[in-house]
């Protein structure tokens, strides 16, 4: 019976370590999502791994050498305890395909808990108790909220965790 583990990677590995993984009979998956990125003055849309440096592979312990994976270029290691490689569930994987779009791409907005539009309490910082309304979500996990503050609107940039829904 096959089972999914994580494998953890070198910097920036992640696609050289799939390909191999996969040169090698490997049922590999590696969630990306669409990200923002500058460079050289330019903003452009760039694939992302949605957890750098991890990726998740399929295998029967039983059947397949897992220690072989260890070897792959690009790999560091697969992730173990009491040495034996961790199990993932396959109800969070299966999560994560579903959430994909038609181009195998998960929507960053399937993983949070707010959308645009919300009304938010703030939990901590300056603004403690405050009410506001998401704004914009990004790919590092903040929101930016617009508060009405002494009277005029005022946009802060938060992350997730420190608001709540109202």
């Amino acid at each position: 019976m096959t089972q999914w583990y994580v494998v953890y990677t070198q910097p920036s590995k992640e696609l050289l370590a799939q390909q191999n993984l996969k040169d090698q009979g490997f049922d590999v998956y590696l969630p990306r999502f669409k990200k923002m990125r500058r460079h050289a003055r330019r903003v452009e849309e760039v694939l992302a791994p949605l957890f750098p440096r991890y990726l998740f592979v399929s295998l029967a312990l039983e059947v397949q050498g897992w220690r072989r994976i260890n070897g792959t270029r690009g790999v560091v290691h697969l992730l173990t305890q009491n040495d034996r490689p961790s199990v993932v569930p396959a109800s969070i994987i299966e999560t994560f395909k579903s959430q994909e779009s038609k181009e195998g791409i998960v929507t960053l907005n399937s993983l949070t808990n707010f959308v645009k539009g919300d009304k938010v309490r703030i939990l901590e910082g300056a603004f403690e108790g405050s009410l506001g309304v998401i704004e914009t979500l990004d790919d590092k996990r903040r929101v930016q909220l617009l508060l009405d503050f002494l009277g005029r609107e005022v946009k802060v940039l938060l992350p997730e965790y420190s608001v709540e829904a109202e």
